[in-house]
């Protein structure tokens, strides 16, 4: 199933359901965020994205030690517990995603990206264990988890795309500019 949400025709467009669509976006967010970072040396991938910020190996940290979490919500969503990650202190993210990256500084990014894979795998096994109709409902738990997973996928794949191409121009311009060799004297 290849579902398309934007088509120009919406007469022509097949109708997807709430948990299609939050399943779908679900596998092609983490996709185009793999995509993302695919053939980056260990180097580059250490470099900081933004000055004073975080490295694609520390985004890829972050992601992996919140799906963690995202794995526990639902769980306990699942079991009709109280999910817990939903009372997280807002104040207490910085700290956490600090913790986070640290934690997996001395990993390589290979590790952690088929690390990445193993949570991401866990946490698709319990979504697909929720019933469609959950998703429905805008205040249900689990579609809230997903959601922000979502999101935080998509966030951090286009920082990580809008990086690659500040770089990719700088490469342009630095290799398109003469030598000192070939200037002129």
């Amino acid at each position: 199933m290849s579902p398309r949400f934007a088509q120009p025709n919406p007469d022509s467009t097949p109708s997807y359901t709430v948990a299609q669509q939050m399943r779908y976006w679900f596998t092609e967010e983490r996709r185009l965020l793999i995509a993302s970072v695919t053939g980056l040396t260990e180097d580059a991938a250490r470099e900081p994205i933004e000055p004073e910020g975080w490295s694609v190996h520390d985004i890829l940290a972050h992601r992996m030690f919140w799906e963690g979490r995202e794995a526990e919500a639902l769980a306990q969503h699942l079991l009709g517990k109280r999910v817990e990650l939903l009372d997280f202190p807002l104040k207490r993210v910085d700290g956490t995603n600090a913790a986070a990256v640290d934690t997996l500084h001395g990993h390589g990014t290979d590790r952690v990206l088929r690390e990445l894979k193993t949570t991401r795998a866990a946490v698709k096994e319990l979504a697909d264990k929720i019933p469609d109709a959950e998703f429905d409902d805008d205040e249900n738990a689990a579609r809230t988890v997903l959601g922000v997973a979502i999101e935080h996928d998509r966030e951090h794949r286009q920082a990580i795309e809008q990086w690659r191409l500040e770089r990719a121009a700088e490469a342009l311009r630095e290799s398109s500019q003469p030598s000192s060799s070939e200037k002129p004297s």
